[in-house]
């Protein structure tokens, strides 16, 4: 696959091979193809050391593997976590995966340091505290990488909703971290997923060999907390650079934690404001999107100011009930996959089985996008995924399924968060990114009660009854 740069991004592709590069840019700008375009250029400088090009989502980097034309050894592209996993063991701390502890069992453990304090101290009313609240707060601690407790007192929670317990009072969640960390060691867990990052930063820290990698690239990077990228800064070699790209509309695994807090240090940031993949259509229902109440705002998010593509206004279409709905998303998407890339965005894990099943049935071999997917969505197929796989990625056509309030906001994330108004600030920001994979056609549908997060009223989409569409699977 041939690209060829345009304007600011030719600009960063080639800037000089040293120092901090901070690169924030709105949806369909091309801010993965730069990433990936300036890491073959890093990686072909004659004598220029190792490049990695990093990014948050396992399906991403395969995506990133299948297109890219270099075959140079010197560029290596791989997960955060893959990345961090590699680089401990090769320091020997790292002595199996078995030794990282799940969400689950993260909560687990959190939960049973909470019991432990609150028999101690059986007055203290933030112990009365939901689990769901303890695990938001030390997962904050992890990932900025509090070392003490004045650090964790001193830190400000900007823009959680959360975050309203008073300094005086974060000695409790700091001696729930402690007896967590403790119970967690003693079951013989070293890490989990959120402080994998802390412990890579501090061997690294300790660690005055010399560094892997010349250069580093971060793609996706608003979904990367700070110490992630803290220790990817600290993995580059003396006299090499790093690279940072992001979006934080696009922002989904609700970090919502800023590059600035990460010791990127940069004079100047480059903002990508073309919108090389949307039309103005898709591009306006977008905007309508973060115009919503539920909506987050965020002094570096970037808007876009012009749109290169050309593609019809989106659609809302409602159906009499699910099996009506799904028989019409299987039937257009057949019908648009034959001659264009097509994928079905789905929330949930049950809806990509159930529709995959009905493609089949229709003679359609549809392909799931997930992280063991090779080079995907150029082929005039039919792919379906999830709203989180499909980040980073583009399609000709996009269709979202089942736009109701009983699928999004998902339930059990509003039931399980700390605050309602934090859930639907993540929840919004997956419909943005779902929306705006499309390079032409965006079809929506829903049967039932529509997701109050969906723009209603906005003069953006065109709305279709369908009620009385009898056709069935």
């Amino acid at each position: 696959m041939v690209i060829a740069p345009k304007g600011k991004q030719e600009e960063v592709m080639a800037l000089p091979a040293k120092g901090h590069t901070v690169v924030l840019g709105t949806a369909g700008s091309g801010k993965t193809t730069i990433a990936m375009l300036r890491a073959q250029h890093l990686a072909s400088i004659p004598n220029g050391g190792r490049v990695l090009l990093v990014t948050f989502n396992g399906a991403l980097v395969e995506y990133m593997r299948g297109i890219s034309s270099s075959r140079s050894t010197k560029l290596v592209v791989e997960s955060y976590h893959k990345f961090a996993r590699g680089y401990l063991n090769s320091r020997g701390q790292m002595p199996c995966r078995d030794g990282i502890l799940g969400p689950k069992e993260k909560a687990y453990f959190i939960e049973q340091a909470v019991e432990i304090l609150k028999t101690d101290y059986p007055t203290e009313s933030t112990f009365m505290r939901p689990k769901e609240f303890f695990v938001d707060e030390i997962t904050f601690i992890e990932r900025f990488g509090f070392s003490n407790l004045d650090e964790y007192r001193e830190a400000e929670r900007i823009g959680r909703a959360s975050a309203n317990i008073k300094r005086e009072n974060r000695k409790w969640i700091y001696a729930t971290y402690e007896k967590y960390i403790e119970l967690r060691e003693a079951a013989g867990r070293k890490y989990d997923w959120d402080d994998l990052a802390f412990y890579t930063f501090k061997a690294l820290n300790a660690d005055d060999s010399e560094r892997r990698y010349t250069h580093i690239i971060v793609d996706e990077g608003q979904d990367f907390s700070p110490m992630m990228i803290k220790s990817l800064v600290k993995a580059v070699a003396d006299g090499g650079s790093f690279t940072f790209f992001g979006d934080v509309a696009q922002q989904i695994y609700g970090s919502r934690l800023s590059w600035r807090d990460s010791g990127v240090d940069t004079n100047k940031i480059w903002r990508f404001d073309i919108n090389y993949r949307n039309p103005a259509t898709i591009t306006a229902f977008a905007k309508a999107i973060t115009e919503s109440e539920y909506w987050r705002k965020d002094g570096d998010m970037v808007e876009a100011t012009h749109q290169i593509a050309e593609g019809p206004k989106p659609i809302l279409v409602k159906f009499s009930n699910r099996q009506q709905e799904m028989a019409w998303v299987v039937k257009r998407a057949i019908a648009t996959g034959n001659t264009s890339s097509t994928v079905i965005v789905c929330r949930f894990r049950a809806d990509i089985d159930t529709l995959l099943s009905a493609l089949k049935n229709e003679g359609c071999d549809a392909i799931e996008i997930n992280r063991d997917t090779p080079g995907f969505a150029h082929l005039k197929k039919v792919y379906i995924t999830t709203y989180h796989s499909v980040k980073g990625l583009e399609f000709d056509n996009v269709f979202i399924p089942y736009l109701t309030v009983e699928k999004l906001p998902d339930p059990d994330t509003v039931a399980n968060a700390v605050s309602e108004v934090d859930a639907y600030a993540d929840e919004i920001k997956l419909l943005y990114v779902a929306a705006t994979r499309s390079r032409y056609g965006l079809y929506m549908t829903y049967s039932g009660t529509l997701s109050p997060l969906f723009p209603e009223g906005s003069d953006s989409y065109d709305f279709h009854d369908m009620r009385d569409w009898y056709e069935c699977i």
